[in-house]
């Protein structure tokens, strides 16, 4: 099996515990935009998981459409206000017609995906002309653009994520050779979560299944994580200073249009 494979069915309850009320998710505003600036009639979300955002988009059309392949994460997703069409299935193998969609669109998914050209090129074929393909997500490759204390303190995490993650200019590259036209990327949100002292253990993306970097961690490993938390916060304590955990991460848009 595949070693980055996350079973998204044993975590799918919990999984919203990610989003919380207090956050402001930019990210979700700029989908919305586009989807009203392009008039969206027909949308689709590949790794559509629990329906957060593609609910969202109920403000600009009810033909909505989610593909995840996790059943657990479909079976949250039909709690969602919206009308939501909700199907199981692989990003690489996308069981929709031709040409069906105005928009076609993942946020921080295309890392479960695997291969990517593939992704890119169901997605072409899926898009009506003049369609709109877009990739939301941060780019670990970014170095010096983001920080992200989790990298620091949970080993592998950072090396797993370079591996499973296209780098901004890689992907904007695979767009154009599978077809697309006009790639581009733009900033959508700029996270700034900074945990300071043991306040960092309440962060929610600290919990072992909140995120996919974690949750594919076993649990000696994440166990271990956490203890060089523990530490640093005891070192801290004994020096008489507080320590801050630093979440200030970059979320890009990349977007491409069907000729």
């Amino acid at each position: 099996m595949n070693k980055d494979f996350l079973n998204y069915d044993n975590i799918a309850p919990q999984y919203n515990q990610r989003y919380p009320d207090s956050q402001n998710w930019e990210r979700g505003q700029a989908l919305l935009e586009l989807a009203k600036r392009i008039q969206a009639e027909t949308i689709l979300e590949v790794g559509s998981g629990t329906g957060y955002w593609l609910n969202l988009l109920g403000q600009t059309t009810d033909r909505l459409f989610g593909l995840d392949f996790s059943m657990g994460m479909i079976e949250q997703a039909k709690q969602q206000s919206a009308p939501l069409k909700l199907m199981r299935g692989t990003a690489l193998d996308l069981p929709l017609r031709n040409a069906t969609f105005d928009l076609l669109y993942c946020v921080d998914a295309i890392h479960h995906f695997g291969n990517h050209r593939a992704f890119l090129r169901e997605a072409l074929r899926l898009l009506k002309p003049g369609g709109v393909l877009a990739v939301i997500g941060h780019d670990p490759h970014d170095e010096g653009l983001s920080r992200w204390y989790i990298y620091d303190y949970f080993d592998t995490v950072y090396d797993t994520d370079l591996r499973r993650y296209p780098s901004g200019n890689s992907l904007l590259q695979m767009m154009k050779t599978e077809g697309f036209i006009n790639p581009s990327a733009q900033v959508v949100e700029q996270i700034q979560n900074i945990h300071v002292g043991e306040a960092v253990l309440k962060d929610p993306f600290l919990k072992h299944n909140a995120t996919s970097q974690l949750a594919l961690l076993d649990e000696k490993t994440y166990q271990s994580g956490l203890g060089r938390i523990h530490q640093a916060l005891a070192a801290a304590r004994e020096r008489g200073e507080h320590i801050t955990f630093r979440s200030e991460i970059l979320v890009k848009m990349f977007l491409a249009y069907k000729p």
